[in-house]
Formats: structure tokens, C-alpha cells, sequence
């Protein structure tokens, strides 16, 4: 394996593992729908970003590719929102509300 792929693969595995954490904490109310969400759509900008960057991209280029993997997670933000909502509040849902 190249060292890119070991730190490819370490990015991606972070992403997940901090997922997880991110939504124990959200099931139990100690986390809010909006904060849950800007950590879910904030995931793209750095996922591209750290893949520009581990592969070798001039700055300016992982900078423009973060840039606008950002303005497009920012789009995603309310959908994100509403799709958290709507799981916390069908029936059986065991997420507690924190908004």
C-alpha cells in the first residue's frame, strides 16, 4: 500500500468514527438538529479537501475544490435539518429533543 492510500483510508475512517460520536450524541438530546447538521454537511469540504491535498494538488487548488464542496454543503444545510427532524419525530424514534 502507498502511504496515500494508508492516509486516504485514515481520512475516510476518521469522517465515520466521528460520525458515530456525533450521532450518539444527538439520539440522547445532547447534541441540537442545527449543530448535527453543520457537522454532517461540514464532512464534504473536508473530505475534499483532504483528498486534494493527500494526493499531491497544488494549495490553490485544494483551496478552490474545499471552496466549492463548501458552498454546495451549505445548499445541503436545510435539507439536512429537515432530514433530522423528520427522523426524530416519527413514530418510535428514541432521539430526544434538544431544539
Amino acid at each position: 500500500m502507498t502511504p496515500e492510500t494508508i492516509a486516504l483510508a485514515l481520512l475516510v475512517f476518521a469522517l465515520i468514527a466521528t460520525r458515530l460520536w456525533e450521532e450518539g450524541r444527538w439520539r440522547d438530546g445532547r447534541m441540537s438538529d442545527r449543530t448535527s447538521a453543520i457537522l454532517v454537511v461540514a464532512r464534504l469540504p473536508l473530505l475534499v479537501g483532504g483528498f486534494l491535498l493527500i494526493v499531491g494538488q497544488p494549495l490553490v487548488v485544494v483551496m478552490g475544490g474545499a471552496l466549492v464542496a463548501g458552498l454546495i454543503a451549505a445548499g445541503l444545510y436545510r435539507v439536512v435539518v429537515a432530514r433530522l427532524r423528520r427522523l426524530a419525530n416519527r413514530p418510535g424514534s428514541t432521539v430526544k429533543r434538544r431544539d
